[in-house]
């Protein structure tokens, strides 16, 4: 109770500032699913501020689960904190059992967990490798994958004070495509790029980053550039 009451302190406020003052656009919303249907948010990483800016765009009832490196948990009041806002510790580069068994269930009560594939911010704002965890999840609990894009971050919290435009974009959820649970490696790697693409189709072009070369064959670039 006391978590959901602390996240709504935050909510609201962004909210009323997004409708009053900001330049923030929310797009796709139609795709989340209802409350109480699991689902994997994959979201690209530009600025710390994404946290904030994706918990507000959605809908309150919709309050997620995120996944975030352990280093963030070293102070104790910050563990804390992060625990009552359901921020789940990973231990990055690693296969973190405890990690994934936390994320499985939260997804298994209905939960919305927010995945950030690319491990850590972009430096640049690009688009940078992912990896697939994600789709180990999304697997494991047959729970669908939701890609979302985020861009105008990048000029951090004075940036949305100041009116620079801000957007997020909800693609639609999707099923990986696997036979069983075990998943050898060049399937993984083959899924974690379409997985990544399907982000990277929701973002302007000057964002595609490292995966712009498997963007430019397939994609048409003038559908993309908007926003």
């Amino acid at each position: 109770m006391l978590g959901a009451f602390m996240y709504f302190c935050l909510w609201f406020p962004l909210n009323v500032a997004r409708k009053l003052w900001w330049r923030w656009s929310v797009e796709g919303r139609e795709n989340l699913p209802r409350q109480g249907q699991g689902v994997v948010l994959v979201i690209n990483h530009i600025n710390w501020t994404d946290i904030h800016i994706l918990g507000a765009s959605l809908p309150l009832p919709l309050r997620p689960f995120w996944i975030a490196k352990i280093e963030m948990f070293q102070n104790a009041l910050a563990a804390s904190w992060l625990t009552t806002m359901r921020v789940i510790p990973i231990k990055r580069g690693k296969r973190d059992l405890s990690a994934l068994l936390a994320g499985e269930d939260a997804l298994k009560q209905g939960g919305v967990l927010v995945v950030f594939p690319e491990g850590h911010r972009s430096r640049d704002g690009q688009l940078q490798e992912g990896r697939g965890g994600a789709i180990r999840l999304a697997v494991r609990t047959g729970c669908p994958i939701m890609p979302v894009a985020i861009w105008g971050t990048e000029h951090d919290l004075r940036g949305a004070i100041t009116r620079k435009p801000i957007h997020v974009r909800f693609g639609a959820p999707y099923h990986p495509q696997v036979q069983g649970q075990s998943i050898p490696w060049d399937t993984m790697d083959a899924l974690t790029t379409e997985m990544m693409l399907k982000i990277a189709q929701l973002l302007p072009e000057p964002y595609w980053g490292y995966y712009r070369e498997r963007m430019l064959p397939s994609q048409g670039v003038a559908g993309l550039q908007a926003g």
